[in-house]
């Protein structure tokens, strides 16, 4: 695949899923319940769509596009602390695929684990630090048993979400949607 075309499928991937994350965010309003809350549900449609992204593009530089162009859009719309995240995603999958590969099953599920683990657990980590500095010191922060279990449930969402990408990505290649 050419370069032009894998930016283009990485827009277009990157894009649908950072406008299904933001749709995700303000209909449910999840930070408003709990700090875990937002990265848990942010981590089922859009993570899918970023990996179907990874598998359509099926080639060199397709994830390092893909997370640089959502990193982009996250610090457009003034989201620090899930662009961090999405720069360091887009460099260790780049090199994770170059090794085991973009469509195998363990493939994908290697790195959808990995991607939402990151995105999840660092978004969380690096705004729970950038709001401790913004609001008022008596606001209470979450436990180490808390960041356990979060961690423990991102990784097993994740997980689930790279079973589910693998099937939906062979789905799509097997009737043609993608090549």
């Amino acid at each position: 695949m050419n370069t032009r075309r894998k930016l283009i499928y990485a827009v277009a991937f990157s894009v649908v899923s950072f406008v299904i994350s933001a749709a995700l965010s303000l209909g449910v309003g999840g930070y408003i319940l709990n700090v875990f809350f937002d990265p848990i549900l942010n981590l089922t449609l859009p993570l899918i769509v970023v990996m179907v992204g990874i598998q359509a593009i099926n080639d060199k530089m397709g994830p390092l596009y893909i997370g640089l162009i959502t990193a982009v859009l996250f610090i457009i719309f003034f989201l620090p602390f899930i662009t961090i995240p999405w720069i360091i995603i887009a460099v260790v999958v780049e090199f994770l695929t170059r090794k085991i590969g973009y469509r195998g099953l363990k493939a994908v599920v290697t790195y959808t684990t990995i991607t939402g683990a990151l995105e999840g657990i660092l978004s969380v980590v690096l705004a729970v630090y950038l709001f401790t500095y913004l609001l008022p010191k008596n606001i209470p922060m979450p436990t180490p048993t808390d960041w356990a279990i979060f961690s423990i449930i991102m990784i097993v969402e994740s997980a689930v979400m790279g079973f589910i990408s693998h099937y939906l990505g062979q789905y799509f290649i097997k009737v043609g949607i993608i090549k």
